[in-house]
């Protein structure tokens, strides 16, 4: 989950950004992404063709430091009525000079093992800010959009993200709620409290996974979000009544 407005720069290796039209896009040495705060992104990180190892670097731009940097340069926000900009959440920013000295500055940073102070990092955000503005001023609407998500369907996003690793103070974030609101919201819907909810459509899960493709528990506890195969059996005898290598006896 892409939780603030983030900025790559790949160093070395690729990564390619699956969007939920089905487009990829493809980023290599050099190139340089605007990914959008507040949405889901599946991305895959991997070497490049000669064998150089993925590394990036990734600066995030929270809505904080954004309010303060636009009080402080008066920026006007263009209204975003008819945009089409204002729909997408993955922008590929073309190379120039200014991008690449920015993030070469900073991999030097921490190539050296010494972490900017905190005066130097907000010095490099403005700067980043202000590259981003002069390179793509079409996204002024997006950088400076603080507006409050649209509550989401609360059924709808659980089902379609159980198996995310996230907690139940994410889940509220991105269905728009806080996280009273959230815990009121699902109690009506599934009168059970959303880590128990969790744990046991991650529990069914699991269990079809292997009664339909014969699967073992240390090829799906991962799959279906538990962080270690022992809460997993534990957890599964407690809501079945057998372990879940039974499963696999039941399925030969």
């Amino acid at each position: 989950m892409v939780v603030e407005h983030t900025l790559v720069y790949i160093l070395s290796g690729e990564m390619d950004v699956m969007l939920p039209e089905g487009r990829t896009i493809h980023f290599k040495k050099g190139d340089a992404a605007f990914l959008r705060r507040n949405h889901k992104v599946s991305k895959e990180k991997h070497p490049s063709t000669n064998g150089e190892p993925f590394e990036a670097l990734f600066l995030h731009l929270n809505t904080d430091f954004l309010k303060r940097f636009r009080k402080d340069n008066h920026i006007a926000v263009p209204s975003t009525s008819g945009m089409r900009i204002t729909q997408q959440n993955v922008f590929r920013l073309e190379g120039h000079s200014f991008l690449k000295a920015l993030f070469l500055s900073l991999a030097d940073y921490f190539q050296a093992d010494t972490y900017p102070s905190k005066e130097l990092m907000e010095s490099k955000l403005r700067e980043a800010v202000y590259v981003l503005l002069q390179l793509k001023p079409e996204l002024t609407p997006v950088l400076f959009d603080f507006v409050d998500q649209w509550k989401v369907d609360v059924k709808e996003f659980m089902e379609d993200n159980f198996l995310s690793d996230l907690t139940v103070e994410q889940f509220a974030h991105y269905t728009g709620r806080s996280l009273t609101s959230f815990k009121q919201d699902f109690d009506k819907i599934f009168h059970i409290t959303p880590q128990r909810w969790l744990t046991k459509r991650r529990l069914a899960e699991a269990k079809r996974l292997m009664e339909e493709t014969g699967e073992s528990p240390s090829e799906v506890y991962l799959k279906t979000g538990f962080k270690n195969l022992s809460h997993f059996s534990t957890a599964f005898k407690k809501e079945y009544g057998v372990p879940p290598s039974h499963m696999i006896s039941k399925v030969g």
